[in-house]
């Protein structure tokens, strides 16, 4: 579908595209969340699902084992493990789930994802008990996975899982980074690679290049956003997958 002509490579709409994945890459490092939400749509109407599906894998599993590499100080390594095997679960369950429609697919993430974007009230006086926090982590890391298989964008149900078990905005974002890793990876081997025409030899370069550029400026964007502010920013990177959703399903 891409061939390596440099005409081609080099049109307007790609470079708005890599632009995309440039600043979807920042996103997802500055707050945890949001490379798929950004580039997810452009990729896969120019690719259709079946090649832009693993490509889309492909780029998160690059950001987030970059992200990891440069920035692990930090990470609550037990709620890492307990996301990431819940998030291995939930990619062995779809792997083997019968195929659902498109439509479905989309209209269940978006709702999952506005249940994501509204705030809880915490309740006033009452504090989660260990029991609920790791059970919550582990649903959350479930859904993940399973939507991570089937849409290769799962939004940011964990991020927002782990604010509500009382983790701060800084614990999220570095902390996702490794859990993004196990899922993105378990997706990928679950739906295989790109296919070898997915991409002429030339046009690789460019997202490649958008991410570790968007990585470097998400680290950057870490210094200067207020890690209180990460849950927030996170709600409305759910908010505005849902509405790309369910846009998606009504057209």
């Amino acid at each position: 579908m891409f061939a390596d002509s440099a005409v081609q490579v080099v049109s307007v709409a790609w470079i708005g595209g890599m632009a995309l994945v440039l600043a979807g890459a920042a996103v997802q490092v500055a707050i945890g969340a949001g490379l798929s939400v950004i580039c997810g749509p452009f990729l896969l109407l120019w690719f259709g699902a079946a090649a832009g599906v693993p490509l889309l894998l492909c780029l998160n599993l690059l950001v987030s084992v970059v992200a990891t590499a440069c920035g692990g100080a930090g990470v609550r390594w037990g709620d890492a493990a307990l996301a990431s095997g819940a998030t291995l679960a939930g990619c062995a369950a779809a792997s083997v789930v019968p195929g659902l429609p498109d439509g479905v697919l989309k209209a269940m993430t978006a709702c999952v994802l506005v249940a994501v974007a509204l705030p809880r009230p915490p309740v006033p006086g009452r504090l989660p008990s260990t029991a609920s926090v790791r059970a919550g982590i582990g649903l959350a890391g479930l859904m993940t996975g399973a939507l991570t298989v089937w849409t290769a964008t799962p939004g940011p149900i964990t991020p927002v899982a782990l604010a509500r078990a009382g983790r701060s905005g800084a614990d999220i974002r570095r902390t996702m980074q490794p859990i993004s890793i196990i899922g993105y990876g378990a997706a990928l081997a679950c739906v295989g690679p790109p296919a070898a025409g997915t991409l002429g030899a030339a046009a690789w370069a460019w997202p490649i290049g958008a991410v570790l550029a968007g990585t470097g400026l998400g680290f950057y964007l870490r210094r200067t956003i207020d890690p209180a502010r990460v849950v927030l920013l996170v709600r409305v990177v759910a908010g505005a997958a849902a509405l790309l959703l369910f846009a998606a399903v009504l057209r």
